[in-house]
């Protein structure tokens, strides 16, 4: 009688059904792969859904936060049920209130040499001034907002005489981050008159992240001038030097 030899590549009925199985998933999870497409969903709190999101996603789903908008890929029933999700969670943006403050400090020093009729006159002089304004404003995470005030300044010296807008504000849109701290785009001007029919004007603008709570600094402008003039009178100089950092803070609201 011959023994006989079990066929090591021979699959049993279970084993068999175990193989197909796991190739319908693996065709399954190729067709959907194939399906997957991306959705855009206008949110201002985008970036805190995105822990909220992410476990629900299929394999080869992803999902991001850009500008207050979801940017998803899924498959049109992930993307469905991901809608019903976000429908139990109503949109509720957050306050946050920005403050952009600007403090230093302007020095000035001339000096004159007056002639007349008893004699030879000098004299000279030194100013130190300290000011500091400041802007505050609420708005919604994801939503723009601005403040402002100007004045018409009118410049001569030409044929026709000009009218020149002098504006003094900001333009901001904080988003509030997953991390709860403030992406904020920040755009500010500050124009003022300066004496003789000139104006000194000045222009920031920036991308940064904040910690609520902390004064941080945005940028700085530093401005020196020295003007001189002579006479039959006599003559006189002047210098100025003008340094006025800026730093904004941010507060979230509920916090």
């Amino acid at each position: 009688m011959t023994p006989s030899t079990a066929n090591p590549w021979r699959l049993t009925p279970s084993g068999l059904t175990l193989l197909l199985a796991m190739i319908g998933l693996l065709l399954a999870g190729a067709a959907r792969a194939q399906e997957m497409s991306i959705h855009v969903i206008q949110r201002a709190d985008a970036e805190a859904l995105l822990p909220v999101i992410r476990p629900l996603l299929p394999e080869g789903g992803y999902v991001n936060a850009y500008q207050g908008k979801l940017v998803i890929r899924t498959d049109d029933r992930n993307f469905d049920e991901i809608l019903g999700a976000l429908g139990d969670m109503p949109e509720v943006p957050r306050t946050v209130t920005v403050q952009l403050r600007r403090q230093g400090d302007s020095s000035g020093s001339g000096g004159d040499i007056r002639i007349n009729g008893q004699g030879v006159r000098a004299g000279a002089n030194t100013v130190t001034t300290r000011r500091q304004d400041r802007y505050s404003i609420n708005t919604l995470s994801g939503h723009p907002a601005g403040i402002s005030q100007g004045s018409l300044v009118a410049l001569t010296g030409t044929q026709f005489p000009a009218l020149l807008a002098l504006k003094q504000g900001i333009d901001i849109t904080p988003v509030v981050t997953s991390d709860s701290r403030v992406r904020l785009t920040i755009e500010q001007r500050f124009d003022e008159p300066a004496g003789r029919q000139r104006a000194r004007t000045q222009q920031a603008s920036s991308t940064l992240v904040v910690t609520p709570g902390q004064w941080q600094p945005l940028g700085q402008i530093t401005v020196s001038e020295s003007q001189s003039a002579t006479g039959l009178g006599g003559a006189s100089t002047r210098s100025d030097r003008f340094s006025l950092p800026l730093e904004v803070k941010v507060e979230i609201g509920g916090e």
